[in-house]
């Protein structure tokens, strides 16, 4: 049987979406790095990041995103950055 681990974020005061609907400050730890924690390229950390982070990354084997999310982010192009394909 597997393990179920959750992880929420909602933004009610901007402080996780600015005005513009991009990510705030909050998460400038993922565009801040020079260290790629994915495939895409996109999405670089620091090394320590990395070191933490890229464990529980590759134990994700879903991502379920609202659909505001899905949206902005175009359905990630069928490739979430975190979690199974299929």
């Amino acid at each position: 049987m597997g393990k179920v681990v959750m992880y929420s974020s909602v933004s009610v005061d901007g402080f996780i979406a600015d005005e513009n609907d991009q990510p705030g400050p909050l998460f400038d730890w993922l565009t801040g790095g020079d260290v790629p924690l994915d495939e895409s390229g996109e999405v670089k950390v620091s090394q320590t990041s990395y070191d933490y982070t890229r464990p529980y990354w590759d134990q994700v084997g879903v991502t379920i995103a609202g659909r505001h999310v899905f949206d902005l982010t175009d359905g990630w192009d069928g490739k979430p950055r975190a979690g199974s394909t299929t």
